[in-house]
């Protein structure tokens, strides 16, 4: 039915440049409840959209049927749309197919497992965290999902790109109760292959944050070291990844506006999109035009080196491309946008480090993080956590404030740990801040 498209576009749009995206996703997902399978879907989406291009104008049109008629159609919108659009300069499609390392990853092991054994992973984790902790009452929620996908990529002016890929998740939230007090936390991860997506982990990190905050109450307001996990600095890394993108930047919309080649972090801080990762979720040859996936690096021991660039982006403002646009399916016009996102792992221990100080305020969860401005990088955010003393911890709090500047905390770093981790495509060792405001009572 590709080939159908292909000759299709071919046929009517002689005289324009045109781009076939077709994408298809085959999804098996699976919910555990009282340790029996609750809920098993099993869906695939598929599709393709027609973008055309002609003297600075561009139409775009989709469909998720694949017959004749849905074709014909489809392709004749998006030219119809193009004839009406307005002009607009910097839009093009990539002529030139680079030569690369071929990255695809693909479970064929996972892909072939009986259907039985995937599903009952959703029991497996449900029972890791029951088994973990007596104060673990409940688990609300336990799921595991397999995305098989396949994407293809066919323009005009020659570029004929198709990748297949796994990815595996997992989630789990867990119940922790003790007394009168209740506290929910959750867990996820995201792996190319079934074999690295670790259950016990998961388990382990709900189980912790969620009896950890167990009996928490308030605290007075202070400044105060922050100790930042994995988890949540990638959940931070994350809100303000936007200020990073060139649109962003064309739209003035960033913080790190003029800043290129100035300091923005402590020199312990460096900050990569990494296309091209080994075992990276979102690590492929090319990106969603064809150009070569890289490794870039945004912020280089502090230093800010640069934003992230799709064809228009970096047309627009007389730059190389980076590799970065994207696609979520095929229903969207490619954007930029990032890839495999995170902070260098660093040299430190960090159990060791706060084994020394006496008084760290240790974020378990954030709240607010939708409301980060990413033009000032000033953010106001509800955290629970633990006060650490001398690596003891002494209490657990909550309905704490903890507000500041993105910048400003890059450059309060202390200590950046040896301990990365990726949840997802987003990555981050734990990070020490000093003199941040929590504020409580």
């Amino acid at each position: 039915m590709l080939e159908e498209i292909v000759k299709k576009a071919k046929e009517k749009l002689a005289g324009y440049d045109w781009e076939i995206f077709y994408f298809k996703n085959k999804k098996l997902k699976s919910e555990s409840n009282d340790l029996k399978i609750d809920k098993l879907t099993a869906s695939e989406d598929i599709g393709f959209s027609v973008r055309v291009l002609k003297s600075g104008r561009q139409g775009f049109s989709y469909s998720t049927t694949l017959d004749k008629d849905s074709i014909e159609f489809t392709i004749q919108s998006a030219k119809e749309l193009c004839d009406i659009a307005t002009e607009e300069e910097d839009i093009f499609l990539n002529e030139k197919l680079e030569k690369g390392k071929e990255i695809e990853y693909f479970d064929t092991f996972a892909v072939n497992l009986p259907v039985e054994e995937k599903i009952e992973k959703a029991i497996e984790l449900e029972r890791l965290v029951r088994t973990m902790d007596d104060r673990i009452k409940s688990v609300r929620s336990s799921t595991f999902t397999e995305n098989i996908y396949e994407r293809v990529l066919i323009n005009s002016l020659g570029l004929d790109i198709r990748e297949t890929g796994t990815v595996y998740s997992a989630m789990v939230s867990a119940v922790a109760t003790d007394g009168k007090d209740s506290q929910i936390a959750w867990s996820y991860n995201a792996k190319r292959f079934i074999s690295d997506l670790d259950l016990k982990e998961i388990a382990k990190e709900a189980v912790f944050n969620s009896t950890s905050l167990l009996g928490a109450t308030s605290i007075p307001t202070k400044n105060m070291y922050v100790l930042f996990p994995p988890y949540a600095m990638a959940e931070l890394l994350d809100a303000f990844s936007y200020p990073f993108l060139a649109d962003a930047l064309i739209k003035g919309k960033t913080l790190f506006k003029d800043k290129v080649g100035e300091k923005v972090a402590h020199e312990e801080i460096t900050i990569v999109d990494n296309g091209i990762l080994e075992k990276g979720l979102m690590s492929s040859t090319y990106d969603a035009e064809g150009t070569l996936k890289r490794k870039n690096i945004l912020v280089e021991k502090g230093i800010l080196k640069g934003f992230l660039h799709n064809l228009y982006t970096a047309k627009k403002l007389g730059v190389s491309p980076t590799g970065n646009s994207i696609r979520s399916d095929f229903r969207s016009l490619p954007t930029v946008g990032i890839t495999n996102f995170y902070i260098e792992n660093g040299k430190q221990n960090i159990k060791d480090v706060i084994s020394d100080l006496d008084e760290v305020f240790y974020v378990i969860d954030m709240m607010g993080l939708h409301t980060a401005d990413p033009i000032s990088g000033d953010f106001s955010l509800g955290v629970n956590g633990l006060i650490i003393s001398k690596g003891e911890i002494i209490k657990a709090v909550r309905g704490a404030t903890l507000s500041g500047n993105f910048i400003e905390l890059l450059q309060k770093v202390v200590s950046v740990g040896n301990d990365l981790k990726f949840y997802g495509n987003l990555g981050s060792p734990s990070i020490l801040v000093e003199n941040l405001t929590v504020a409580g009572d």
